[in-house]
């Protein structure tokens, strides 16, 4: 048989080309930040995968989240996931 993609146990190979969409601000379908140029690297890509800061240490901007005493707040992932997801919502 053909040995085409295959490696040497004969398990299937399947080439994967990663993009990394650090950086994405809330409003980049607005034109926030790098805005719909940063979004539309994403057009040739056949699976999106949200990979989350479970933490929670970090707000949407990528800043520590700190509450008016100093200390360290949490943001949960959940708010996140919401973001990311409305923002690829209004840019389609």
């Amino acid at each position: 048989g053909s040995t085409h993609g295959r490696d040497s146990r004969q398990r299937r190979l399947i080439p994967v080309c990663l993009k990394d969409v650090a950086g994405l601000v809330p409003g980049a379908y607005q034109g926030r930040g790098k805005g719909n140029k940063f979004l539309d690297d994403l057009t040739d890509a056949d699976v999106l995968i949200h990979v989350v800061d479970a933490s929670g240490s970090s707000d949407a901007e990528g800043n520590k989240v700190v509450n008016e005493e100093g200390s360290e707040e949490s943001n949960h992932p959940i708010n996140d996931l919401a973001w990311v997801r409305n923002e690829l919502v209004e840019w389609v």
